[in-house]
């Protein structure tokens, strides 16, 4: 005896269209949510950038801020590493927005690496440790038994061996019994234990 089989008449293909339109779109929207949390997922916490405009030091507890141009670093097959700009589709650098939360900037044409941070998201420097100097007018005073010699002294950069003035000034303390000359060029370094920065080394000539 045959077996029974069944019709599928115009309505029920309509039906079964509609039931693979409506399979579809619940796939491409799965596959959707999958791509994005794949991308949140693997999203780059740390790079190599190259500053395009001057990454100012932080002011009370309001961060500095500049640009800068996003660095590829590629390696060939005889593990030579060489950097180079990452571009747009129009062939221009790709730049972020950078914050900074040391006391001193970050000068134009400085490579450096940035991480981001955890909670906001934004990219930050990292936290330097030492600065070229110049005194101020009134130079750094001496040391007075447990009392350090302070003096305000501008924060500089080397740009193209050239000492360039970033148009930053910061309070600078001295640990020695001799006062730093009015002018002097200095380097500065930062205090491990707070937030304060001393004289390291100054220009005797």
């Amino acid at each position: 005896m045959p077996n029974a089989g069944y019709v599928i008449d115009a309505a029920g293909i309509q039906k079964l269209r509609e039931d693979h339109e409506t399979l579809r779109k619940r796939i491409t929207h799965l596959e959707q949510k999958f791509t994005g949390a794949v991308g949140a997922g693997v999203r780059i916490t740390a790079d190599f950038v190259k500053v395009s405009e001057q990454i100012g030091q932080r002011v009370t507890t309001t961060l500095g801020k500049g640009k800068a141009e996003l660095y590829k670093i590629t390696k060939d097959a005889s593990d030579v590493a060489t950097y180079e700009a990452v571009l747009d589709a129009a062939g221009d650098p790709v730049e972020v927005d950078v914050y900074n939360s040391s006391l001193v900037p970050v000068p134009v044409d400085a490579f450096i690496r940035i991480l981001r941070d955890f909670r906001s998201g934004v990219w930050m420097t990292g936290e330097m440790q030492t600065a070229v100097a110049k005194a101020g007018a009134s130079g750094v005073t001496a040391r007075s038994g447990t009392t350090a010699g302070s003096g305000t002294v501008s924060v500089y950069s080397i740009v193209a061996g050239v000492l360039t003035d970033t148009g930053q000034d910061v309070t600078a303390y001295s640990l020695s019994a001799t006062a730093v000359a009015n002018n002097a060029y200095i380097t500065i370094k930062r205090c491990s234990l707070d937030e304060e920065w001393i004289v390291d080394a100054e220009d005797c000539g």
